[in-house]
């Protein structure tokens, strides 16, 4: 009679046990999917539907109809082609001679190309005022020359106004990324083809060209995509007179027509994400192979004549261009246009409490900047972790609904969390929480990258020798990798503040004057023409943004540009 084999419990307890901790391991990876899920796609879904079928306000066929829409919708088209064509015209020459020059402080100049992401529209637009506008530096420059009382230049209004802050958010984008492309150019090639007797145009089309192709069409269409969903640059500069989609949403959601703004979001998700399946399909992440060193470069001096004096204009436009607005908020923070004076009143407001005082929103900016950065980095390392992981369909779905937020627009995506979270959970009177979850949401990516790049770069000999010597998964992660994360958790979570201090879109369109923001208070402070508080406001906000850039550049160096 054969003998019946008992189970060995110890085994059956070792496969519980890692089957246990197989599904721990998923829940936590799964957790920022299932925050993402419920604070962006269901509110952005369900204000759609509810928008379009039950409305109240217009339906769809009447806003595809409505001139009001054609009007929005060409002017949106046609100012993000403007900026995308001028910030390619003014960023490739930039690339090419950050990959082709050698100077003293090159990393550094590279490094500090990161600021413009870093710094909130609105201070870009307080600073394009006092630089390029009515009474700002470059038009008191012309005034003195002409000897002339009134304004006699004004670039910061407008069309002419929004075309120009686009570029200057997206001239260093096109630059970081074409440049990178062309320093894996081989000078072999170049050398064969100077020997074969090749001109410098047939070196651009047949050499040099088909490389940065893929770059030069990435960055367009990213750039494209940046000025098609902007909102603060549009609705500060363009003064009324001019609207894009991003502020039509806005305005219908303000006199309550939830069934346009519920239309022209359906419009606007539909056409951005397009250009995000134009984008990959581009070669958007051509940038992360890895540079050469052996790219030909020469100085300044070896170049000709005529080509000294073109590059010396050219870099002193960019830096006019780039560098000025950045100075001249320090200018408009203690000159007041209006009345012609030198005044300190700017920082005695931010002191100030009560209304029209600058102390609570800058208390509120802290607050809820700090608590998103905690829940973007939180939400960011499983993140991280599920976009590496060995499971075919959680890496793609994690990869997928980390650029999410970076596809649907901030105005939408709170119009979403107001309409389908706000109103149900009663917080519709102080939605504090809910600014919380949209700058989470929108610094998220941010946090995500930097940390699944500083994952990508950890030896995984270590990994191996943990498993060796018997360490648990658990004791692998809090004594081998987060200490070899601490970097890139540190640039995520100052990326992700200083995109979330800076927030204005969705913030704007959440809070009530108790919720307000520094960045919200600069544009209400702009509205009444008070410049000098705008400009006090403003400071602040770039010198926390200038800290987070030195943070990063001190952690990170020249893979700073790696969370982009």
């Amino acid at each position: 009679m054969a003998s019946r084999v008992r189970p060995d419990h110890d085994s059956i307890g070792g496969r519980t046990r890692v089957r246990h901790d197989r599904q721990i391991r998923v829940l936590i990876l799964a957790s920022p999917l299932l925050v993402l899920i419920l604070f962006v796609v269901y509110p952005v879904v369900n204000v759609l539907v509810t928008g379009l079928l039950y409305g109240p306000g217009s339906s769809l066929s009447e806003v595809l109809l409505s001139p009001v829409t054609q009007r929005v919708l060409t002017f949106t088209i046609s100012q993000a082609t403007a900026s995308t064509i001028l910030s390619v015209i003014i960023g490739l020459p930039a690339g090419f001679l950050l990959a082709r020059l050698r100077f003293r402080g090159k990393s550094i100049v590279r490094a500090a190309l990161i600021v413009p992401f870093v710094l909130p529209p609105i201070v870009v637009v307080v600073g394009f005022l006092r630089m390029f506008g009515s009474h700002g530096i470059l038009d008191m420059a012309f005034m003195f020359l002409f000897q002339s009382d009134a304004s006699v230049l004004d670039l910061a209004s407008g069309v002419v106004g929004i075309v120009l802050a686009h570029a200057f958010y997206n001239v260093p984008l096109v630059t970081l990324m074409v440049s990178a492309s062309l320093e894996r150019l081989n000078p072999e090639l170049e050398e064969a083809a100077e020997l074969l007797g090749a001109t410098t145009l047939q070196k651009w089309r047949y050499i040099v060209f088909p490389l940065i192709r893929p770059a030069l069409l990435a960055s367009a269409v990213l750039t494209y995509l940046f000025c098609f969903m902007s909102f603060p640059i549009v609705l500060a500069l363009g003064q009324g007179a001019y609207s894009t989609i991003e502020v039509q949403i806005w305005s219908a959601f303000r006199f309550f027509d939830y069934g346009q703004a519920s239309s022209l979001a359906l419009i606007q998700l539909a056409i951005t994400l397009i250009l995000a399946y134009a984008y990959v399909r581009a070669g958007g992440r051509d940038g992360e192979q890895g540079r050469t060193a052996s790219i030909r470069t020469i100085q300044f001096g070896e170049l000709s004549g005529p080509s000294r004096v073109l590059v010396a204009v050219y870099v002193g436009v960019l830096v006019v261009l780039m560098a000025g607005p950045i100075a001249a908020i320090v200018y408009g923070a203690i000159y007041d246009p209006v009345q012609r004076v030198y005044t300190l009143d700017g920082f005695s407001n931010l002191l100030r409490s009560g209304t029209g005082g600058g102390l609570l929103p800058m208390i509120n900016s802290v607050l809820y900047a700090s608590l998103s950065t905690i829940l973007a980095v939180l939400l960011g390392m499983p993140l991280a972790y599920a976009q590496l992981s060995r499971g075919r369909i959680l890496a793609e779905l994690s990869s997928m609904m980390t650029l999410l937020p970076l596809g649907i627009s901030s105005i939408t995506i709170a119009y979403g969390l107001m309409r389908a979270i706000a109103v149900p959970l009663g917080l519709s009177t102080n939605p504090w929480p809910l600014i919380v979850v949209a700058q989470t949401v929108i610094g998220l990516p941010f946090s995500a990258r930097a940390i699944e790049i500083s994952l990508r770069n950890i030896d995984p000999t270590l990994i191996e020798q943990a498993d060796i010597l018997g360490a648990s998964r658990f004791q692998r992660l809090f004594f081998v990798e987060l200490p070899l994360l601490a970097p890139g958790i540190l640039v995520g979570g100052v990326f992700a503040f200083a995109m979330a201090i800076g927030e204005m879109s969705a913030t704007l369109f959440i809070a009530l004057p108790q919720n307000y923001t520094l960045a919200v208070a600069i544009y209400q402070y702009l509205r009444v023409r008070k410049f000098v508080e705008a400009g006090a406001a403003a400071l602040v906000l770039v010198l926390v943004c200038l800290a987070a850039f030195l943070i990063i550049e001190r952690v990170s160096g020249e893979d700073a540009g790696g969370a982009l």
